[in-house]
């Protein structure tokens, strides 16, 4: 049995690094508490499903695999614990589609920015929300010209989940300092709430930015 193992962040998509995500927090939630064998077997159980979902192998199958093949995919798969490297680009195809991708913050449209403002009302799921919160500034192309439409925001939010997350993570987060400069320019209401607004634009790219130097416990 042949096993691609993913040797870099550039082969992880969106979808993946969110599943991966996921898999971790509910991993140390179940592993709270536990020691000894049992938090062994909690960590193997782990590393298995993590293996299964970043080389689309069944469970059954890596369960099958030797401790000498098991620990050598996961030494494979050190570099999980890197920073997500990448440059700002605003340009890719993904799923036979042309995106455009809008950088600066201020150039977005009223219905663009109240689209972003909902899906960065819980900052503690600026990662789970990473697909939704790109589609807001992304731009598909009709004919030779990038254009924004909301109406189809749920088709491009689920192409976005297949761009590599070497790609997102760093527009996403340079995104967000624009997002952050620009929202402090527009407060026109009391310096209390612009203080609030600007602690919290801050804590959303500091949690986004953290979770991009080393994504793995």
């Amino acid at each position: 049995m042949k096993i691609e193992v993913p040797s870099s962040w550039e082969a992880i998509t969106l979808r993946k690094y969110q599943a991966m995500n996921a898999l971790f927090k509910e991993s140390k939630q179940r592993g709270e508490g536990l020691e000894g064998s049992d938090k062994q077997l909690h960590d193997f159980n782990t590393e298995c499903a993590l293996i299964s979902l970043l080389t689309d192998t069944d469970m059954d199958e890596i369960l099958g695999l030797n401790r000498s093949a098991h620990n050598s995919i996961m030494n494979a798969l050190g570099f999980l614990h890197n920073p997500i490297i990448g440059n700002v680009r605003t340009k890719i195809r993904v799923n036979g589609q042309r995106y455009y991708f809008e950088k600066n913050a201020s150039k977005i449209n009223g219905g663009q920015w109240i689209s972003l403002m909902h899906f960065l009302q819980d900052e503690n799921k600026v990662d789970e929300n990473l697909h939704n919160l790109i589609a807001c500034f992304a731009y598909r192309y009709n004919w030779l010209r990038p254009k924004y439409n909301g109406k189809i925001h749920e088709d491009v939010a689920k192409d976005m989940l297949d761009l590599p997350i070497t790609f997102v993570k760093p527009l996403t987060d340079f995104f967000l300092s624009s997002y952050l400069k620009y929202a402090m320019r527009i407060v026109r209401f009391s310096e209390i709430a612009a203080r609030g607004l600007k602690r919290k634009a801050e804590r959303m790219l500091a949690r986004s930015k953290a979770s991009t130097d080393g994504s793995t416990q």
